[in-house]
């Protein structure tokens, strides 16, 4: 790993890492947050806010860092709260000086774009981990509840114990493609968004983060299981309208993992200044299950999230994924 998994004595530190210079004469660094254990065993680093629309990341690893105290750590936690700081600034999920997605250009380049050297810097963080968890969420209008499950992260998901969970390759180029192939133990968190049940979500990313950390040994303690049996989803659809204007809700965030039949109307799309109904936002799946909403009343524009569904009738239980 580079410099900044050096510190080994018990304790909290804070340390700045550079990326590079900007046009403007701004230095472009990242801030590393690490707690280290009073007991040796693994590392975990944890990512926030690799898309800066998602504002809600930062916060879930702040409050999930902050709320381990090195005398009960067993390991190191190498936390970067704000993996993509323009972005965050920017409210973007791309770079503004490139355009680039940050989660799609791993493991980076030193000699590259701003984006690229980034990603470069992330990447050597990443290395040589036991496990790496990146927390995300929905952006200003939507919300979202599920996490991912990788064929080497089961300890990992299980133990967050979000109800739904998703199976699938992680993307070409994310944090989580270079930490697999890299042969550490991986999960995505997508939790909150859109402003709505804000603390109740990081309360779950604080709860969950170390119910996961009891379950990969690094707190003392049984993992508790989940409150019912976790829902592995094998097929998820994004349904973006193709107008723009505003989108009409009938599904608020309070109903995310809930079943509804196919051809269910989520959610229409509104023409501000005619006040026509110009699209409907419809279940695909015969079973539906609700993984993304949005609130009553949002704006949008074309090629947004709109709602995401997975297909409650192809779920399958962690025990059946892993022994197929």
């Amino acid at each position: 790993m580079s410099d900044t998994a050096t510190t080994t004595r018990p304790g909290r530190t804070v340390e700045t890492v550079p990326v590079t210079r900007l046009g403007n004469g701004h230095d472009l660094e990242l801030t590393v947050h690490r707690v280290v254990g009073t007991r040796p065993g693994k590392t975990l680093v944890a990512f926030g806010g690799i898309h800066g629309d998602e504002a809600m990341g930062p916060e879930e690893v702040r409050r999930l860092v902050t709320s381990v105290d090195p005398a009960e750590l067993s390991g190191t936690i190498i936390a970067v709260p704000v993996a993509n700081p323009y972005a965050y600034d920017a409210m973007s999920r791309f770079t503004p000086h490139d355009g680039l997605n940050l989660n799609r250009i791993f493991p980076g380049d030193r000699k590259g774009s701003v984006t690229e050297q980034l990603a470069a810097v992330l990447a050597e963080i990443i290395t040589g981990a036991d496990h790496f968890i990146d927390f995300h969420s929905s952006g200003l209008y939507s919300t979202v509840e599920y996490a991912y499950v990788m064929d080497d992260g089961r300890d990992m998901a299980t133990g967050f114990g979000s109800p739904l969970l998703y199976h699938h390759a992680p993307y070409e180029g994310s944090s989580n493609a270079w930490a697999i192939t890299n042969g550490i133990s991986s999960t995505v968190c997508e939790l909150g968004g859109g402003g709505q049940l804000t603390d109740a979500f990081l309360d779950k990313a604080v709860s969950r983060g170390r119910n996961m950390l009891k379950a990969i040994g690094m707190l003392d303690g049984e993992p508790e299981p989940p409150a019912a049996p976790q829902k592995v989803l094998t097929e998820l659809v994004i349904l973006r309208p193709t107008q723009g204007g505003a989108i009409i809700s009938d599904y608020a965030p309070d109903r995310l993992g809930e079943v509804v039949k196919g051809g269910t109307v989520l959610g229409r799309v509104v023409d501000p200044y005619t006040f026509e109904v110009i699209e409907e936002l419809v279940a695909p799946f015969e079973s539906s299950v609700l993984v993304l909403t949005r609130e009553g009343y949002t704006r949008t524009t074309p090629g947004d999230y709109g709602f995401m569904v997975g297909n409650a009738d192809t779920t399958l239980t962690v025990e059946e994924l892993f022994d197929r």
